[in-house]
């Protein structure tokens, strides 16, 4: 079997190109390094594979239309009101 061919099948069973399922899953694993601690941006993006902290920044806000660290900070002051009630 062809890649080009292992291509147009993934795409026909998920919707999705390869690459672009390979990035939303490694966004997926990062909004849960993102909720679990406080953790350094840099850290969370070499720990779910991306080599360039810009380029998963970048991916992250095309994906969730808010940068990392916007995401982080309003996931904690959330949890932050939570525990004041």
């Amino acid at each position: 079997m062809s890649v080009g061919h292992c291509g147009r099948l993934f795409m026909q069973v998920l919707q999705t190109t390869p690459y672009e399922y390979l990035i939303n899953y490694r966004i997926k694993k990062s909004l849960e390094l993102l909720g679990k601690e406080k953790t350094i941006i840099s850290q969370i993006a070499l720990e779910v594979a991306f080599n360039n902290v810009s380029h998963f920044i970048q991916s992250f806000k095309k994906r969730m239309s808010i940068t990392p660290k916007h995401y982080q900070k309003q996931l904690f002051s959330h949890q932050n009101n939570i525990q004041d009630i």
